[in-house]
């Protein structure tokens, strides 16, 4: 049984290695071709380059080791069945998940692995690796003078050459716009030829002019009108600083924010601080609101202060009368007795405010009780109009009116005063809608970062369960088939985790759900093949599929005989 595992571990880890390896290379060709333009003509050397490659291919290695293994898997599986090495091992008694267990504890140590470079190493692979590209990227190209054409890669200066020779160093009416101090076009520069070439280890370019004049406008002190110089000369030297077409690299503190490098912890602490800013967001956006609302959005505080003096004036008993039209049934308690003779009477304590009395009414300030305490009757009022609920749409508009025309004049809602409000309300809701839009969009984007850290090495295994059981059915070796089936598997992993990535970020799928979607659909596969690999199933001979075809046809035909 030993020799077994041996056997089975060098058969796996030597196209393991081979498919890992090759699976990187194709990844990172195919990620950094589409910033092919970006290197163009910069002239970096081979070393910065050389470094960009190995930090990206860092980065696709959490890819790659995924497709390796299935590869790898279907390789050393389908060999051994080609070669009837797995026939003689299920035939001497060993059964197909005895043979497998060697690998996949290797498989399974790898995945652990896996987790831990994904959280460690990735993040700072990726720090390394974005911040070069970024510097690469806003690298001036190499300097180039194209005849007939301004160049103005060289900082303040514009040059023109009618012509330039095949040599690449002689240039013909040349033109040179000299914007060092600011002025515009006023210090012009022409020369009828020019050779160029560089000094001190290319970091200088050398221009020798030849048989031209040198024009400048300069203003004067005393008069308003620009003095004009124009010197001619047979030979000037120029000499201006590549210092600007050098590679620059910037602080690697300035990319460390992306979600890209981070680990697990400091992407948990990130998501919190999103869903703090979510909360924290609604909150303020009722709160801002509450001040273009009357009856709505009153704080705690201000209801308590209300209710203490509410609560003062239901002490005061003298009250004045005046005519009963003008009380509000809402004002009015049930226990308020019917008299004859008002303007002889006094109301009683319970007659301002009702225990039904609407809480908003309830807490009037006491400037606005005074004018109607020192006008109420006493006078009996049907109670069934008072209003139990605390919701505006139960209110009794005949008293509302009666509020606002005649009680709260000084708060009085025109028209274009609640269409203004509204008109607010809708400005403060689509502000907090974009805010919030964006809190939650960056929340699920750090979710499935971290998601991924854990489901991209529990792939590792799941390729395993769907390329080793797969090889032993198949019993095809080489790179042919087993490649093909990969490709073919290792699309659905990769348009699942795309599609759950994009619709994760536009809120329409749980993060969680999208980051493990691909993971849950190999799963059923690998399952299946696993079954079927241990009864030996033929599902991919066409034979198999020929002899049940036979089998229905003669099944038909006996039942049809006998009918």
């Amino acid at each position: 049984m030993r020799k077994l595992d041996v056997l089975m571990l060098k058969s796996f880890i030597g196209p393991f290695l081979l498919t890992t390896a090759v699976s990187n290379f194709i990844l990172l060709v195919q990620y950094l071709l589409k910033y092919f333009d970006d290197f163009v003509g910069k002239n970096l050397g081979f070393s910065v380059f050389a470094e960009l490659l190995f930090y990206f291919s860092l980065n696709m290695l959490q890819i790659a080791l995924p497709l390796g293994v299935l590869v790898a898997s279907l390789m050393t599986f389908g060999n051994l069945g080609e070669q009837f090495e797995l026939t003689a091992i299920k035939s001497s008694g060993i059964s197909l998940l005895r043979t497998l267990r060697p690998i996949f504890l290797f498989v399974f140590v790898l995945s652990i692995g896996a987790y831990f470079f994904n959280n460690y190493t990735i993040p700072a692979a990726n720090l390394k690796a974005y911040s070069l590209l970024y510097d690469i990227k806003h690298t001036k190209p190499a300097l180039d003078i194209k005849a007939g054409a301004f160049y103005s890669g060289i900082p303040n200066y514009s040059i023109k050459a009618k012509d330039k020779l095949p040599d690449g160093r002689t240039l013909l009416d040349v033109i040179i716009y000299d914007h060092t101090m600011g002025r515009g076009n006023k210090t012009v520069i022409m020369a009828d030829s020019s050779l160029m070439y560089t000094i001190m280890d290319d970091r200088y370019l050398k221009l020798e002019l030849y048989r031209g004049h040198y024009y400048s406008e300069e203003a004067t002190s005393k008069s308003s009108i620009d003095r004009f110089y124009r010197t001619e000369y047979n030979k000037m030297d120029m000499v201006f600083s590549l210092a600007s077409f050098d590679l620059k690299r910037r602080k690697e503190e300035l990319f460390q924010n992306n979600r890209q490098m981070k680990n697990i912890s400091e992407l948990a602490m990130d998501i919190d601080s999103f869903q703090h800013m979510i909360i924290k967001q609604k909150a303020n956006f009722i709160e801002t609101s509450g001040r273009y609302f009357d009856f709505h959005f009153k704080n705690k505080e201000e209801i308590n202060k209300r209710k203490e003096l509410i609560h003062e004036e239901e002490q005061l008993r003298d009250v004045e009368p005046i005519e009963a039209s003008l009380i509000p049934s809402f004002l009015v308690s049930r226990q308020t007795q019917e008299i004859d003779n008002p303007q002889d009477e006094k109301l009683s304590r319970d007659t301002v405010i009702s225990e039904k009395t609407p809480q908003r009414f309830r807490n009037f300030p006491k400037e606005d009780l005074k004018p109607i305490r020192e006008k109420l009757v006493l006078k009996n009022i049907d109670d069934k109009s008072l209003i139990a609920s605390d919701s505006l749409d139960t209110l009794k508009w005949s008293d509302l009116d009666y509020y606002l025309d005649e009680v709260h004049k000084s708060r009085r809602l025109t028209f274009p005063e609640a269409l203004n409000r509204a008109r607010s309300v809708k400005v403060n809701i689509n502000s907090a809608k974009t805010r919030l839009y964006q809190y939650q969009k960056n929340a699920n984007l750090y979710t499935i970062e971290m998601q991924k850290k854990y489901a991209q090495a529990l792939a590792c295994i799941l390729m395993f369960l769907v390329g080793a059981p797969l090889g032993a059915i198949i019993k095809k070796g080489g790179l042919g088939v087993p490649t093909i089936i990969a490709i073919f598997f290792f699309i659905i992993y990769y348009v699942f985790s795309s599609i759950g990535e994009k619709q994760a970020k536009e809120g329409a799928m749980d993060p969680i759900i999208a980051a493990w979607m691909s993971d849950a659909i190999l799963l059923p596969f690998g399952l299946f093949f696993l079954r079927q690999a241990r009864v030996d199933a033929r599902i991919f001979e066409i034979d198999a599929y020929r002899i049940g075809i036979e089998k229905l046809k003669r099944r038909f035909a006996r039942n049809k005989n006998k009918a």
